[in-house]
């Protein structure tokens, strides 16, 4: 494990209550704002072109969830990020990257024009981002290949300093390194916007902590929670019951958790 990781003080660090500005999903913000709340952070979503460079600068994260956007949501977003203090990190959620030309053509436009950010995706969406193959049916992944690869492209060459894929292992890439984390639930993924909650998790762990424990302090709590949810045997049921062992988690059980993850494996360098 890498000298310096620190799952539990990043876990431990939320108690803070940072406040994490969201730009998301119409259909996952209700969800995503409990989520949040239920780690310890403090959320605040809003839409409003007017009002997202106010929102941002007191912001201590931002995270834009490109899931459901309307007229709005490009301005929203540029207004955001010229909001943020460059000192407070953003993170990308690039939902349904691929299912049309123009969510893609937008999506490259903004992180072109856009500070390094970290970026998190399912399997599909973050290879087609790195130059990868990956198949979507709506915005849920169905296939991809080269994601290792695509995620090193994103962080060696891209404007990513960390790039994160879901899927039946989470892989995370960062500093030259991959981690895999495993365990959890495949129920999960059966529930809208779930992926997005993890967005607004990573957001906040981002917030207090360094970026690699942070990212893997959110992949892995949403493991361990989802494992513990499974006693409950409707969708409705266990989704409270992952809500309530995600704000149930203790840093202890991240760094009792470990085992889960395995890192660092080197990147593969030098890919066009």
């Amino acid at each position: 494990m890498e000298p310096g990781l620190d799952l539990s003080g990043a876990w431990t660090a939320l108690s803070r209550r940072p406040l994490i500005y969201q730009i998301t999903s119409a259909v996952a913000a209700p969800w995503q704002a409990e989520v949040t709340a239920a780690v310890g952070a403090s959320p605040i979503l809003s839409t409003h072109p007017a009002e997202a460079r106010e929102i941002a600068s007191r912001a201590s994260a931002l995270l834009l969830n490109t899931g459901m956007p309307t007229e709005r949501t490009p301005e929203a977003f540029a207004e955001a990020l010229a909001g943020l203090p460059p000192d407070r990190p953003c993170l990308v959620d690039p939902v349904g990257y691929g299912t049309t030309d123009w969510r893609r053509r937008w999506i490259d436009r903004f992180r072109a024009a856009s500070r390094r950010v970290a970026v998190k995706g399912n399997e599909a969406e973050m290879a087609l981002l790195g130059g990868g193959e990956g198949r979507l049916c709506g915005v849920e992944g169905a296939g991809a290949r080269g994601v290792a690869e695509a995620l090193s492209r994103l962080v060696f060459s891209g404007p990513a300093f960390l790039a994160v894929a879901t899927g039946g292992e989470d892989r995370l890439a960062f500093s030259g390194s991959l981690w895999k984390v495993r365990g959890g639930s495949k129920r999960l993924a059966d529930l809208p916007g779930s992926g997005c909650c993890l967005g607004s998790v990573m957001a906040a762990c981002l917030a207090v902590a360094d970026p690699l424990s942070a990212g893997l302090a959110a992949l892995l709590a949403f493991r361990l929670a989802a494992e513990r949810a499974e006693r409950f045997p409707g969708p409705a049921s266990f989704r409270q019951g992952f809500v309530d062992a995600l704000a149930g988690l203790r840093g202890r059980d991240l760094d009792e958790g470990r085992r889960r993850i395995e890192g660092p494996i080197p990147l593969p360098e030098g890919l066009s």
